[in-house]
């Protein structure tokens, strides 16, 4: 009896970790097509075909995060534009004050819906990782003599709210996102970048 005992508790106990250790609070931003007006680097193609913004902020007990931006119009059943960017990185904590660091990763897909048939846009999809002060991986190529770092869309508060060039190598140190938590949402406080 007590070997069964002593195996339900060390069982109850494993359960106990692996909850504590997959913890994580979830929180979003929304921008109607209105608020996404004259605040992206394409606002004419954003703002026609109704583009709205999503982004989601996953803080995980491990001090790690993942940061989902997300620029989307249509619907399920006709989809237009479908544009995510997806970072992950470490984060400090303060009270309801959080400071994402610079992202190790970045995932991301640009699906600019019939602007690609137009012609205007291409289609790029793809990842890269920032290590020892360096991007390695892929492009994003939007357009035939458009491209930039993926990186590039993690600094500002839209998907392509600045669309800054990497020309320069990035100061990961200068170059965080501060919100603040709110229930289950969040507000942007301070956008620093590597432009000075």
């Amino acid at each position: 009896m007590k070997k069964l005992l002593a195996l339900v508790l060390a069982l109850s106990l494993c359960a106990a970790l692996l909850v504590s250790a997959s913890a994580e609070s979830v929180y979003t931003k929304e921008f109607t097509t209105e608020e996404l007006t004259s605040n992206t680097f394409h606002n004419g193609f954003v703002t026609a075909l109704g583009g709205r913004e999503v982004n989601t902020l996953t803080l995980k007990d491990d001090g790690t995060y993942v940061y989902v931006k997300e620029l989307l119009s249509g619907s399920e059943e006709d989809p237009g534009m479908k544009i995510i960017y997806t970072f992950t990185g470490t984060y400090t904590q303060d009270g309801d004050t959080v400071v994402l660091a610079f992202p190790t990763k970045v995932e991301f897909s640009e699906n600019w819906g019939n602007l690609v048939d137009l012609g205007y846009f291409l289609n790029s999809e793809g990842a890269a990782v920032f290590e020892n002060d360096e991007v390695s991986g892929d492009i994003v190529q939007c357009k035939e003599e458009e491209s930039h770092v993926p990186f590039d869309i993690f600094p500002g508060v839209y998907v392509n709210d600045s669309l800054a060039t990497s020309d320069a190598a990035f100061d990961a140190a200068e170059c965080t996102v501060t919100v603040t938590l709110s229930g289950e949402t969040f507000d942007y406080v301070i956008v620093n970048s590597d432009d000075d």
